[in-house]
C-alpha cells in the first residue's frame, strides 16, 4: 500500500505521454499536479534513458499552471534561479541579496 510519503512513479514516453506506474493508467498534467496538490510526491523517469526527469516535468506544470492563470513567478525569483541554478535556495552567501528581500 502506497503512502503520501511514498513517491509516486512514473515513466515519461518519448509522445510526451506520462503513465502512472502504481495506477497503470496514462495521465496529463494535471491529474499529476492534482496528485502534488494532495501531499503526494513525484518520480519521474524517461522511458527510454532512465534518467530521472522529474525536475523538467514539475517546471512543465508550473509552466502550464502559469499560462492558465496568466500569473508567472516574480521576476526576482526566476532570475535568484537562472543565477544560481540548484543552489538558489541552499546558498548561504547570497541570503542577504536585494533580489532575494524583494521575494519575501
Amino acid at each position: 500500500m502506497q503512502t503520501l510519503t511514498d513517491p509516486v512513479f512514473f515513466k515519461k514516453y518519448a509522445n510526451r505521454r506520462l503513465y502512472n506506474m502504481s495506477d497503470s493508467k496514462y495521465v496529463t498534467l494535471g491529474e499529476m499536479s492534482e496528485l502534488i496538490r494532495n501531499g503526494h510526491e513525484v518520480k519521474v523517469i524517461d522511458a527510454k534513458t532512465n534518467a530521472d526527469v522529474t525536475a523538467f516535468i514539475l517546471t512543465q506544470i508550473i509552466l502550464e499552471q502559469a499560462k492558465h492563470k496568466n500569473t508567472l513567478l516574480p521576476v526576482p525569483l526566476l532570475h535568484l534561479i537562472i543565477q544560481y541554478g540548484d543552489n538558489v535556495l541552499i546558498d548561504q552567501p547570497h541570503r542577504d541579496s536585494p533580489a532575494e528581500h524583494e521575494i519575501h
